[in-house]
C-alpha cells in the first residue's frame, strides 16, 4: 500500500496547488468588488491598507473538492482503506458530520470577517459545529499517552470536542501576521498526511495532502506582503480540518486515540494559546480581549521582520512534527515530549516567549509577596507587582502617583492595564492593601483611560468607604485621574514622537476594484484576526 498512496498524495497536492493558484486571484477580485475587505482600524488591525478577505472560502472550495475527485479516481481502493480502518469508522457518517461542520463555520466565519461577532457567540457555533465531528464517529472512547491506556467512556465525546475546539482557536489565534497560519498549517497537513500513509490510510492521506496544496497555493498570495487573508473563515476551517485528521490518524485499535503526536505536534501553537489565556485572565481582561502578547508578536518587537517572524515559528513547529514522526517511526513515545519541554523550557528561559506568563502564574500561585517589592511608606504598604509585557517605556512613573495617591483616597486595590498596539507597548500592574476589609464599605469604580479617542487602557480600583459618602469619595478619586490622563497623553505622544510614528485620527486607505495587482500593492504591517 504505501508505494501506491505516495504518488496518489503527491498527485492530490499537486492538483490543489494548481487549483489554489488560479481560484485565489479570482476570489480576491470578487471580494473587492463587493466590499469584502478587511481595513486598518488603527487598533487591532493596523496594516498599512485594506486587504481583501476570502481566503479561506478559497481552501473550503478546493479541498473537498480535490478529495472527492480523487476519491472517484482511484475507485474501490480509497473506499476499502476506510472500511478496513482499525478505528472502525462509518465513513458515509463521518465525512456527513465534518461536512455539515465545514458548512457551519464557513457561514460563521464570513459573517465575523464581513461584520464581526463576539467571541462567545463565535465559540457557541464552533461548540455546535464540533458536535456533530464528535457524534458522527469521532469519539475517544479511550486514549494513550505516554504507553498508559486510560479509558474515557462516556466522556469521550467531551474530549473529542474539546480537542477539535482547542484546535480550531489555536489557528485563529495565531493568524496574526502574514502568511503564518498558513505556513504552519502546511507543516501540519504534511506531518499528518505522513503519519496516515505510515498507518495505511489513504482517504486522510489524501486529505491533508490536499489541504497542504490549497494553502501551498494561497500563500503566494497570503506572505508579506499579502493581497488577501484567510480570515476567521480560513483560520477556523484549517484548525477543524487538521483536528479531525489529528484523530483520525491518531486512532488505533478498539478506537484508542495515541494522544503523544497530536500533543507534540500542536506544542507550539497550545502554548501560544494558553499564553493568552493566562495573560489575559491574570491581569483581569476578557479571554476574549485582544492583546499584543503573542509569539508573532513578540518576535516582531524584538526585531525579526515579517518573514523572519514566520520562518522562526514554522521552523519550531517542524521540529515538534518531526519528534512526533521519529517517536512514532522508533515506536518510542517519549521523544516527543521530551523535545517539546526542551523546546518551551528554552523560550521561557531565555525570555524569549512565555516569560511574563511564567511570572503571573508564580504571583498567583505563590502569593504576590514573594515577587514584588514593598511599599516604600506607610500609607502605602501593600502587596504589588509590575510587569512590562511588551515593549521598553517606563511606566512606572505613572503607577507611582496613583500608589501615593492610596491613602489619600483610602484605596485598598488598584489594577492598571496600558494597552498601546502601534507602539508595542503593554503595562500591567497590581497593588493591594493587607488585611481584610468589609465589602459592605467598599466601593469600586472602572476607569477606561482614552486618548484622543483612543482606548489606552483600563484602571480598576477599590477603595473603602471613610467619613465622606462613598460618591463623594470616587467622585474625587476621578478628578485626580484627570489629571494622570494628561500625563498619560503626554508620554504616549511623546512615545508616537520617538518611534516616528502619528497618533492614530487620519482616515484609513480603502481598497477599491481598481487597486493594484499583488506586485504593485504597499507593504502590509501587521494585522491581528483572532476570537474576540
Amino acid at each position: 500500500m504505501l508505494p501506491s498512496m505516495m504518488p496518489l498524495a503527491t498527485v492530490a497536492l499537486l492538483f490543489a496547488f494548481l487549483l489554489s493558484n488560479f481560484l485565489t486571484p479570482l476570489m480576491r477580485r470578487v471580494a473587492v468588488r463587493y466590499g469584502f475587505i478587511d481595513k486598518p482600524d488603527g487598533q487591532r488591525k493596523i496594516q498599512s491598507n485594506a486587504v481583501a478577505l476570502g481566503g479561506g472560502l478559497v481552501l473550503i472550495a478546493i479541498t473537498p473538492l480535490v478529495v472527492v475527485l480523487m476519491s472517484f479516481a482511484v475507485g474501490e481502493e480509497i473506499w476499502s482503506t476506510l472500511r478496513e480502518s482499525k478505528n472502525g469508522l462509518n465513513p458515509a457518517w463521518g465525512i456527513l458530520g465534518l461536512t455539515i461542520a465545514i458548512g457551519i463555520l464557513a457561514v460563521v466565519g464570513v459573517i465575523d470577517d464581513a461584520r464581526g461577532m463576539r467571541g462567545s457567540y463565535k465559540l457557541f457555533w464552533q461548540f455546535v459545529a464540533v458536535m456533530f465531528v464528535a457524534f458522527t464517529g469521532l469519539s475517544v472512547p479511550a486514549v494513550i499517552f505516554m504507553g498508559v491506556r486510560i479509558p474515557l467512556g462516556p466522556i469521550g465525546n467531551i474530549v473529542s470536542v474539546c480537542w477539535l475546539l482547542a484546535a480550531i482557536n489555536s489557528f485563529n489565534l495565531i493568524d496574526g501576521i502574514d502568511g503564518l497560519a498558513g505556513s504552519v498549517g502546511v507543516v501540519f497537513a504534511i506531518t499528518f498526511g505522513t503519519m496516515a500513509i505510515v498507518f495505511g490510510q489513504l482517504f486522510d492521506a489524501i486529505m491533508a495532502f490536499a489541504l497542504a496544496g490549497a494553502l501551498l497555493g494561497f500563500l503566494r498570495f497570503n506572505y508579506s506582503p499579502a493581497v488577501i487573508y484567510l480570515g476567521d473563515t480560513g483560520s477556523m476551517f484549517i484548525g477543524l480540518m487538521l483536528g479531525a485528521i489529528a484523530l483520525r490518524c491518531s486512532m488505533k485499535e478498539a478506537a484508542t486515540v495515541a494522544f503523544s503526536a497530536p500533543l507534540a505536534i500542536w506544542s507550539i501553537p497550545i502554548l501560544d494559546s494558553l499564553a493568552a489565556i493566562i495573560r489575559r485572565k491574570l491581569t483581569g481582561k476578557s479571554i476574549y480581549a485582544t492583546d499584543r502578547g503573542h509569539l508573532h508578536h513578540v518576535l516582531l518587537t524584538k526585531g525579526l521582520g515579517t518573514g523572519q517572524t514566520v520562518a522562526m515559528i514554522a521552523g519550531l513547529c517542524a521540529i515538534t512534527c518531526l519528534a512526533a514522526v521519529s517517536s512514532i517511526i522508533l515506536e518510542n513515545d517519549w521523544i516527543g515530549p521530551l523535545v517539546v519541554f526542551a523546546l518551551i523550557s528554552l523560550l521561557v528561559f531565555t525570555r524569549m516567549f512565555g516569560y511574563s506568563e511564567f511570572v503571573l502564574v508564580s504571583a498567583k500561585m505563590l502569593g504576590l509577596g514573594r515577587l514584588i517589592k514593598r511599599g516604600k511608606t506607610p500609607s502605602t504598604e501593600g502587596h504589588q507587582t509590575t510587569l512590562a509585557l511588551q515593549g521598553e517605556r517606563q511606566w512606572e512613573e505613572l503607577w507611582g502617583a496613583l500608589i501615593e495617591s492610596a491613602e489619600r483616597f483610602h484605596l485598598v486595590k488598584m489594577r492598571l492595564n496600558i494597552s498601546l498596539p502601534r507602539l508595542h507597548e503593554e503595562f500591567y500592574a497590581a497593588w493591594q492593601r493587607p488585611g481584610k476589609h468589609p465589602r459592605e464599605s467598599v466601593w469600586t469604580t472602572d476607569i477606561p483611560l482614552i486618548v484622543k479617542n483612543m482606548p489606552v487602557g483600563r484602571l480598576q480600583v477599590a477603595g473603602l468607604q471613610n467619613e465622606a459618602s462613598a460618591s463623594s469619595e470616587m467622585s474625587q478619586f476621578i478628578d485626580f485621574v484627570e489629571s494622570l490622563e494628561v500625563q498619560l497623553a503626554t508620554i504616549i505622544a511623546e512615545e508616537f514622537a520617538r518611534q516616528g510614528k502619528s497618533l492614530p485620527g487620519s482616515a484609513a486607505v480603502e481598497l477599491t476594484s481598481t487597486t493594484p495587482e499583488h506586485d504593485e500593492v504597499d507593504s502590509v504591517a501587521v494585522t491581528e484576526n483572532e476570537c474576540r
